[in-house]
């Protein structure tokens, strides 16, 4: 009879399955509870990220909106006063977000477009400058420093601009996009300045990177170039 006493130990298992919820039924509601707010609260967090992003971008959108409509209006008037000052406070709000936030680097490219189209081209430069800095791995950072380069060439500051063409180069290589205008830039300034040899050397370099290229499309740059070595022989 002893032995029909005895539990398997599926039953020992069941058993002792039992005793602990039934002890700690508390604990285990508990502990279920606190699961399901922390889930909720996570949904809302990430619902409230989600929104706050999209209104970021929805007026990006707007202030892209009206710093391209500013082109097709007369500046007299009370209406390109109004969509200004409007475009004006979403930038300036966007670029409180910070250049390290792409919404607040772009809004800060429009104002930098603005100045430059103004003729403010140390604005502008200063601008351009400060979202390469807070992108420097980015596309939008190389675009930035050539922009800003061409601030310089308009200040008539040759020393600023060969900086930034060179810094293109040296810093993203010859796979930038912006590379071939860069040398090609960063030569004319050379020879602008009497530096003849330095200025062929950068346009050997210029036409030997890309006047071949493995998609057999030349830059238009190392074209320019190519023609440029011949007219100074």
């Amino acid at each position: 009879m002893a032995e029909k006493n005895k539990l398997t130990s599926s039953q020992k298992v069941s058993n002792s399955l039992t005793s602990f919820l039934t002890n700690h039924a508390k604990l285990i509601v508990v502990i279920f509870v606190v699961i399901i707010v922390v889930a909720v609260a996570l949904a809302i967090v990430l619902t409230s990220l989600e929104s706050k992003r999209d209104a970021q971008f929805n007026l990006l959108l707007d202030a892209e909106t009206e710093y391209s409509s500013l082109a097709l209006m007369d500046s007299s008037t009370a209406e390109y006063a109004s969509t200004l000052e409007s475009f004006n406070a979403k930038a300036d709000e966007l670029v409180a977000l910070g250049l390290d936030t792409y919404p607040g680097a772009k809004a800060q490219y429009l104002l930098a477009d603005a100045a430059y189209e103004n003729g403010n081209y140390q604005e502008a430069a200063d601008m351009y400058l400060s979202i390469a800095d807070a992108m420097s791995d980015s596309y939008m950072a190389q675009l930035c420093i050539m922009n800003a380069a061409a601030c310089y060439d308009n200040l008539g500051n040759n020393t600023e601009a060969l900086a930034l063409y060179n810094r293109v180069f040296d810093t993203y290589g010859d796979e930038s996009a912006f590379a071939p205008k860069a040398l090609y830039n960063a030569a004319r300034i050379y020879e602008s300045e009497g530096n003849t040899d330095l200025a062929v050397a950068t346009l050997e370099q210029l036409t030997g990177l890309y006047l071949e290229t493995a998609t057999g499309s030349a830059s238009e740059y190392a074209r320019l170039a190519e023609a440029h070595l011949i007219s100074m022989n």
